[in-house]
């Protein structure tokens, strides 16, 4: 008997629309009539799932460049709403503290790259936003550290998550187009999908994919001005919320155009409260070219091999834990839409609306492999990239 049981469809299955049997496998969770092409659900969605986003909090993860990943993470959000420097030193000297988790860690001296000058939007909608969008960084060993004897280099992209506040909370609008139309919640609640240039046998979510685009060519341009000045550094890949569904993204396909030239095979991938991405077939291959994949970490204490995905998430974030399929009539249909009515919306009317609204159970997402559960939390701290830092850094060091 298959590790599944038997609660899904038999195979073979007749079609419901010219009654043809339709043969397929546990393993699949979608599938076409070869006759009449007629889509049906197996059953095994919900054992796929199991497998695919089982708890492995007992894998260790480089806590150091976790902890630079979450805190670049938060302070995006201030560069965007309120204009504010990038002050990664704030992350360093925590790491020079005396006592705690980081004692005598290894830190860094930061240099900061680029803040995504050119905006992120949906092209074809005519939503664009001006605010940065992501920002890199290049981490290098500090004087501190070269006198221990501690080289590293590591290279950060950050995906900047999503902004529904106005007013004195977002003075610079940020997520915002210059009509007041919210660009972020129009990705987020635009669930189609549809397969990224870079591999179409598998598919992300639209409105994550429309958004990475806009800014793909700026990030792999500015990596590789960074890879021929470090070629030896690790690449991190990050973000909170939507910025974390746009670092799976973004590290899926690096993978692809840059894993030759990134040492250890390609990216590491750090999300945050991510929603989740991409269809059965992207998370199958995501876990086999990263999730499964395992390289070192110059820069921690003990030297130790790491996962190249780890993916961090409240046990009760709505926004992790559901969001399981598409909707049946979204905005996404329409390729030229405004976004939906919900961009305007508390953040708890949010997910009311995510997870009433009608849903197409042919349109199936799981979350990135090696999931992190970080265990209940009260209704005040679910999704906050506050509290991720308070978990991952001691404490909250950007707060905007």
């Amino acid at each position: 008997m298959s590790i599944f049981g038997t609660k899904g469809k038999k195979s073979p299955h007749q079609c419901s629309n010219c009654k043809s049997p339709v043969h397929f496998s546990p393993y699949q969770d979608v599938v076409a009539c070869p006759k009449c092409n007629e889509e049906f659900v197996t059953g095994y969605e919900s054992r796929l799932r199991a497998i695919l986003e089982a708890n492995t909090n007992k894998m260790p993860y480089p806590k150091y460049a976790v902890g630079r990943a979450i805190g670049y993470c938060s302070a995006i959000y201030g560069m965007a709403t309120h204009d504010e420097d990038f002050e990664p030193t704030r992350i360093e000297k925590l790491f020079k503290s005396q006592g705690g988790q980081y004692n005598n860690a290894p830190t860094g001296d930061v240099e900061h790259i680029n803040y995504g000058f050119s905006g992120r939007g949906l092209r074809l909608r005519n939503l664009n936003d001006t605010r940065p969008g992501f920002l890199m960084t290049a981490v290098t060993e500090d004087r501190a550290s070269r006198a221990r004897g501690v080289s590293f280099r590591q290279i950060y992209i950050v995906f900047r998550g999503s902004r529904s506040d106005e007013g004195a909370k977002n003075p610079m609008n940020a997520g915002f187009n210059e009509d007041g139309w919210n660009v972020d919640y129009a990705a987020n609640f635009t669930g189609r999908q549809d397969p990224p240039w870079w591999n179409t046998k598998v598919k992300i979510r639209r409105g994550f994919l429309e958004l990475y685009k806009s800014m793909s060519n700026e990030v792999t341009v500015e990596l590789d001005k960074l890879l021929k000045r470090y070629p030896d550094a690790r690449v991190i890949v990050t973000g909170h919320s939507l910025g974390a569904a746009l670092a799976v993204v973004c590290a899926h396909h690096l993978q692809y155009h840059r894993g030759k030239s990134i040492q250890g095979g390609g990216p590491f991938c750090f999300p945050f409260c991510t929603p989740r991405v991409g269809d059965l077939q992207f998370a199958m291959d995501f876990k086999a070219r990263l999730g499964d994949s395992e390289f070192d970490m110059p820069g921690e204490p003990n030297n130790g091999m790491y996962k190249r995905c780890m993916n961090f998430c409240m046990s009760n974030d709505p926004v992790s834990t559901q969001a399981d399929y598409g909707y049946k009539h979204d905005r996404s249909d329409d390729l030229r839409g405004r976004g939906t009515p919900a961009a305007n919306r508390s953040f708890v009317k949010k997910a009311i609306y995510g997870m009433t609204k009608k849903t197409d159970k042919k349109i199936i997402f799981y979350q990135t492999p090696n999931l992190y559960r970080l265990g209940y939390f009260s209704p005040a701290a679910i999704h906050q990239y506050t509290k991720m830092q308070q978990i991952f850094l001691g404490e909250a060091l950007y707060k905007t």
